[in-house]
């Protein structure tokens, strides 16, 4: 059994680079994995993609060696499982805060750290051929991201309770400077000092992780 391409294990050992992917082509999934990049993100937040196109992708991905992160516009209990177990490297959140990072954390996790829902009978799990069901739980626990993207002027709830609960964080540049005032201006003196209040926790939130 060979395993995935682990983006967390990537990202511990160097910079990664990835890039957008909105069109749901294996053809294109197949010129990015060739092209060099590490992830690409599947866009299912601004696309006309389904969940069914989004699990192509994840399934093109991990035939490539190529990790596919997913980016949802809510979350949804059903849609982030079938994303999980088509092989999804983890889940992206438009418009992050501490309780929806909180509530992410859980979706993408398997008990006890999570509340994702249980089956063997799934790619993410090779169908159950070589691995225990602790296995893969360990597995995908130690491997699976919650990603959060900060879009918002005051970041919902907190925003030390989402950097707590998340792996990976990026800014949305563009909904934040509308929702600052200042829309397209991305290098307006208050899009800069939200930046380096975001980079600055998250900064401070890894050193603990």
């Amino acid at each position: 059994m060979s395993l995935p391409v682990s983006l967390r294990g990537l990202m511990a050992e160097r910079p990664v680079l990835g890039t957008f992917l909105k069109i749901p082509r294996f053809e294109i999934v197949d010129v990015l994995a060739l092209s060099g990049f590490d992830f690409v993100v599947c866009d299912y937040e601004h696309s006309q993609m389904s969940v069914g196109d989004g699990c192509d992708v994840v399934r093109a991905g991990r035939a490539r060696g190529l990790p596919v992160l997913v980016r949802v516009p809510a979350l949804d209990r059903g849609d982030v499982n079938r994303l999980l177990e088509a092989g999804a490297a983890g889940i992206r959140l438009a418009r992050g805060s501490g309780a929806a990072a909180g509530e992410l954390r859980k979706l993408v996790s398997y008990p006890p750290l999570g509340t994702l829902s249980v089956s063997l009978a799934q790619p993410a799990a090779d169908d159950g051929m070589g691995v225990s069901l602790a296995g893969h739980f360990e597995r995908s626990n130690s491997t699976v991201l919650a990603v959060g993207q900060f879009e918002t002027a005051d970041y919902g709830d907190g925003i030390d309770a989402a950097m707590a609960a998340l792996d990976v964080a990026f800014i949305g540049p563009v909904d934040l400077s509308v929702d600052l005032g200042t829309p397209g201006e991305l290098d307006s003196a208050p899009m800069r000092a939200a930046a380096e209040t975001i980079e600055a926790d998250y900064a401070w939130q890894a050193t603990g992780k």
